[in-house]
């Protein structure tokens, strides 16, 4: 019973890349969402040096999320990777924590620095793109898949430094196409998010046709509210 009382304190763990014990971890909790994780696990620990946590009071993890703080397309940024959640765990808000952890902690490194940090990540899942969309300012694409020409060529530029010689969309330049390679939701989990998606009467990606089993991103960018 202890098991899924969830305690309220969030970890932050820097350069996680060799606790082996804690890639376990990750390894254990991925794998109720996708159908194999050694080609996206890989990609994600080789790009982020930083995670955040939440444990339950026996110290079992319960959800992750990977950042990598660094230099994207000359500006100050950070890299928004994977996260997951326990199976057991899911639509407690516990990932939707850890990203409002990162929003505040990136605030007080902008108080310091005096200058915004570009948060981008790539998402294939209603709830991420809707979330960043409500609570970060300045998100392209926005809620329908607008975006600005100065959005168009900043992500022109994070493509050509990031992605290079990935196919983008034809006729919208954030869409990836076939960029995750063998990633892939399990079927529970491709249910689970086409009702968020119902719920939340979002169609962005359907609209767009970008589809996850083919390995289909939005990349997105924004930046820390006022």
């Amino acid at each position: 019973m202890t098991n899924n009382r969830i305690a309220s304190e969030i970890y932050f763990v820097e350069n996680f890349k060799q606790n082996i014990a804690l890639i376990d971890e990750i390894f254990d909790i991925t794998a109720s969402s996708y159908l194999t994780t050694t080609d996206l696990l890989g990609r994600e620990i080789q790009h982020n040096k930083d995670i955040y946590l939440v444990r339950n009071d026996v110290g079992q993890l319960l959800s992750y999320f990977m950042v990598n703080f660094e230099t994207t397309a000359g500006r100050d940024a950070c890299y928004l990777g994977l996260s997951a959640c326990r199976q057991s765990h899911k639509g407690h808000g516990l990932v939707k924590s850890l990203y409002q952890k990162l929003v505040d902690d990136c605030k007080q490194k902008e108080a310091v620095s005096g200058s915004k940090i570009l948060l981008w990540w790539t998402t294939a899942t209603p709830v991420v793109y809707y979330w960043f969309n409500k609570h970060i300012s300045g998100v392209q694409p926005d809620m329908d898949g607008s975006y600005s020409a100065d959005g168009a060529a900043l992500i022109k530029r994070i493509i050509n430094e990031k992605y290079p010689g990935t196919a983008t969309d034809a006729n919208h330049p954030f869409i990836l196409r076939g960029a995750a390679v063998n990633t892939h939701y399990t079927p529970d989990e491709v249910a689970r998010l086409k009702e968020i998606a119902q719920s939340l009467e979002f169609d962005v990606f359907e609209k767009f046709n970008v589809v996850e089993s083919a390995g289909d991103r939005f990349l997105m960018f924004g930046y820390t509210p006022d």
